[in-house]
């Protein structure tokens, strides 16, 4: 498995490391892959891991291949074909991975993981909870700040102001 700053040997398959991941952020691999599905990704569709920190994988082949290689979509920097069947990834980190993939297959994954991101993306906006921007306070900022009979407050307007 390669992390972020180096490469680590894991005793788990690629498929089980995922399927972890999906555990851990609170959802199951199952329910990941039905909801893909649900949108149109039917076929080997892009998971997402955890939407709220933007962890996106995509297969590169069948889950049930042992050798199946998932590739997060943010740590996709470039790539380049290095024949016409293998292409070179360069990872976060300048790390680069050569996988045996033609380009078209690669390009087509990478691409759909995009759509798939900005879908969902799409559909959780108009919820998000944007929060009130501070108003900076001036030093004697409530010093017209009334407080009534009934327990309630007004400003009083200062002319000077």
């Amino acid at each position: 498995m390669v992390d972020e700053d180096r490469v680590r040997t894991v005793k788990m398959s690629p498929l089980e490391v995922i399927k972890n991941s999906c555990s851990y952020y609170g959802s199951t691999y199952s329910g990941r892959k039905r909801g893909a599905a649900s949108m149109g990704y039917k076929s080997m569709p892009p998971i997402c891991v955890c939407s709220e920190l933007n962890i996106y994988f995509f297969p590169l082949m069948s889950e049930a291949n042992r050798e199946c290689i998932w590739l997060a979509h943010s740590h996709i920097r470039q790539w380049e074909v290095v024949d016409n069947s293998t292409i070179q990834v360069l990872l976060t980190h300048n790390q680069p991975l050569r996988i045996p993939v033609h380009q078209s297959v690669f390009v087509k994954k990478v691409f759909r993981t995009a759509q798939y991101r900005h879908q969902l993306c799409e559909r959780v906006s108009p919820y998000e909870y944007t929060p009130t921007p501070q108003v900076p306070h001036e030093k004697n900022s409530l010093k017209n700040l009334v407080i009534n009979e009934r327990g309630t407050y007004s400003l009083k307007h200062d002319p000077s102001d």
